[in-house]
C-alpha cells in the first residue's frame, strides 16, 4: 500500500524528531556527565568541631574533628591538611571603645582578649603534594566526606575558649603532577597552608568551645 505524502513526511518529521531527541539527550547525558565536571574547579567544604570528652581539676580532654566534603561533580584528592588548636584567656572587666572612619562608626562594651596561646597545630602532606608522603591519599567522590579527629588535653583554668582551625588544599582527579604545597610556620606557633601554585586553592574553617563553666 502506498502511503500519501502527507503521512510519509509525517514520519519522516517524527523520525527526525527521534533522532534529534536522541542526540540532544546523549550531548545533554555528556556534558552533564564528563564535560561540565571537567571544566570546574575542586570543590571541597570543610567543617571542624570541637567536643569535651571529659575532665578533671587539672585538664580538659577536648576531641577536635574537621571533616572534608566533596561538595562537587568531581573525585578529588587532598594534597594537605592541617589543624590549629588556639586557647584563649579573656579579662573579667569590659573596656570602652568607639571607632569611626570611612563612614562606619562602632561603639563598644567588650571584654577583651588578653592571652592567645597555640595548644595544637598539625599539618600534613600526603601523596599529591610535592614531598608529600607518598602512599597516603584521601580520595574522596562527589558527595563523599572523609573524618579526621585529634585528641588534645588542655590545662583546665589557664583558658576560656579554645579556637579551632582546619585547612585542606584539594586538588581533581586523575592527579597528573604533583602540586607543590607551602607550609609556613607563623609566629605564634600555628601553620599555614596553601598551594604554590596559581590555579588552586586552599580551604578552610574555624570554630569556637567554650571551656567555662
Amino acid at each position: 500500500m502506498i502511503e500519501d505524502p502527507w503521512t510519509t513526511f509525517r514520519h519522516i518529521v517524527e523520525a527526525v524528531a527521534i533522532v534529534a531527541a536522541g542526540a540532544w539527550a546523549f550531548y545533554t547525558f555528556v556534558y552533564q556527565e564528563k564535560i561540565k565536571p571537567a571544566r570546574l574547579p575542586a570543590a571541597l567544604s570543610v567543617d571542624i568541631s570541637v567536643s569535651r570528652l571529659g575532665r578533671d581539676a587539672h585538664r580538659d580532654i577536648i576531641d577536635v574533628t574537621s571533616s572534608l566534603h566533596n561538595a562537587g561533580l568531581s573525585e578529588i584528592d587532598i594534597a594537605a591538611d592541617g589543624v590549629n588548636v588556639w586557647g584563649d584567656r579573656y579579662g573579667t572587666s569590659a573596656t570602652h571603645h568607639e571607632h569611626w572612619g570611612n563612614g562606619l562608626r562602632v561603639a563598644e562594651n567588650l571584654i577583651r582578649e588578653v592571652r592567645s596561646d597555640v595548644i595544637f597545630s598539625f599539618a600534613e602532606l600526603r601523596d599529591a603534594s610535592v614531598g608529600g608522603h607518598q602512599g597516603l591519599h584521601i580520595v574522596l567522590e562527589p558527595g563523599d566526606t572523609s573524618k579526621l579527629s585529634y585528641l588534645v588535653v588542655v590545662p583546665r583554668g589557664t583558658y576560656d575558649v579554645v579556637h579551632a582551625q582546619a585547612i585542606a588544599v584539594p586538588i581533581k582527579t586523575p592527579v597528573a603532577a604533583r602540586v607543590r604545597v607551602a607550609v609556613v610556620a607563623n609566629h605564634d606557633g600555628s601553620m599555614t597552608l596553601y598551594p604554590a601554585d596559581n590555579d588552586l586553592a586552599e580551604d578552610d574553617t574555624d570554630t569556637d568551645f567554650a571551656l567555662v563553666p
